[in-house]
Parts: structure tokens; sequence; C-alpha cells
């Protein structure tokens, strides 16, 4: 509406001025009304982020805090390499002289017998070996075929027996007091032979022998090359 006056009176001093041949600008009749101020513009967008500042100057150092409590325990480092040989440490001196240590002896007892004839047919009994090849220590007595512990201790018995029939069978064991501990068994035909051994815990007086089981089983051969044989030996004597 204020804007249509304006022209309206604009347009009133123009057509005054031509007719009135008036060459001066009109100074007052032409001046418009001041307009009504306008709505405040939206803000515009944030501008973008600035130059980095100069480098600020150090601070001043602060006071000592509080001791912080103990951190847990690490894990186990690594083993290190093994060092350089030390020096050689210098000579010790003379020790003292001491007691004579007293040896003592040791208990031996060992034996090997064997069958240098043929034995052809035995007694179930203790089988009596008329050969001695070792008998250290004289336990084993050939009159009765036994060996007979003199020394309390863990021992080592085998013995070996050979056949040559046909169709028998042998069948050999070791005795202890009497009491069956093994025994070996050969079949077949020609020749053969078996073996067994045995640990024993014995103690004195303990008796140990080899017999047959049968007479059933019973046609044994040897000769000078020796096929039927009887050892043992005290392994360790008991403390």
């Amino acid at each position: 509406m204020y804007l249509a006056i304006a022209i309206k009176l604009s347009i009133i001093c123009i057509i005054q001025a031509a007719a009135q041949g008036d060459t001066q600008v009109c100074s007052g009749c032409c001046t418009a009304p001041a307009g009504i101020p306008g709505i405040p513009g939206s803000h515009g967008n944030p501008g973008g982020p600035g130059p980095t500042g100069m480098k600020g100057d150090v601070g001043e150092k602060g006071e000592k805090g509080n001791q912080g409590s103990d951190g847990r325990d690490g894990l186990p480092g690594k083993i290190g390499p093994i060092g350089l040989p030390g020096a050689t440490g210098e000579k010790g001196g003379k020790g003292e002289k001491g007691e004579q240590a007293t040896t003592i002896s040791q208990p031996k007892s060992a034996f090997s017998v064997a069958y240098n004839v043929n034995p052809d047919r035995l007694p179930v009994s203790p089988m009596k070996y008329p050969l001695i090849i070792t008998n250290f220590g004289n336990d084993y007595n050939k009159e009765t075929g036994k060996f007979v512990c003199q020394h309390p201790g863990i021992y080592v018995f085998q013995f070996t027996s050979g056949s040559s029939s046909g169709n028998d069978n042998i069948l050999t064991s070791i005795k202890k007091n009497g009491q069956r501990i093994l025994s070996s068994w050969e079949s077949g035909s020609g020749y053969k032979s078996a073996s067994n051994m045995v640990v024993l815990d014995l103690v004195a007086n303990d008796e140990v022998w080899t017999e047959p089981y049968s007479t059933s089983h019973n046609y044994y051969y040897s000769s000078s090359y020796i096929y039927c044989s009887f050892s043992g030996f005290l392994l360790y004597a008991s403390a």
C-alpha cells in the first residue's frame, strides 16, 4: 500500500515539473517515505575450521602426586642363555685325615652243574648233576642235587633240559622247599630242548632243585656236549 502511494506521488511530481518547466530537481515532493524494516534473514551455515593456532608456551611443572598402589606381577620371563664359565677357583687346602674305611665283605654264591653223560630216564626226585662246572661257596650239594641257601637274598636260577626221543616228551620243574615254582615242556620228534628261569627271594637253609615232573614225561638226553644243566647265583644279599 505504501509502495503504491509512493509511486503515485513520484508520477505527480514528474507531471508538475514538466508543466512548470522547472529544471530544478524536486527536493521535497519526490522524496518517498521510509519503508518498513524487513524480516531478519536465517542464520547461515557454520564456517569451516580456522587455521591451527601457534604452539603455546610450556606450562609450569605440577606438584608430585601421591604414590599409586603396586601393580600386578608380570608373567615369568624366558630363561636366559647359559653364561660363560667362571674363572677357576683357588686350590683348596688339604683336608683332615679321616678314619680308615672298613671294607665289608659281600657274600658270594654261584654254581653251574650239568649232565656230561646221558641220564636217560630219571626218578621223580631231585636231579643229581654229576659235573660240577662252578660251585662258588659250595652251596650246591652234589650228593643230594639241591642248592642250600647260606646267604639270604635274591637269587637267579636257570635250567635247560635236552631230549632225543622220537615220541616221548619231557617236563622239568624247579622246586623250592618241595613246592613247584615253574616248569619247562618239550614235545615233538627228534632232538629238542627247553629252558626256564626264575628269581627267588631266599632265606637261610631254603632248598632249590630241579626235578622231572613224572615218569611218563621223562626221557632225558645229554653227552659231553651237555644238553642238561642247572645254574644259580646270588643277585644281591638281603640287608
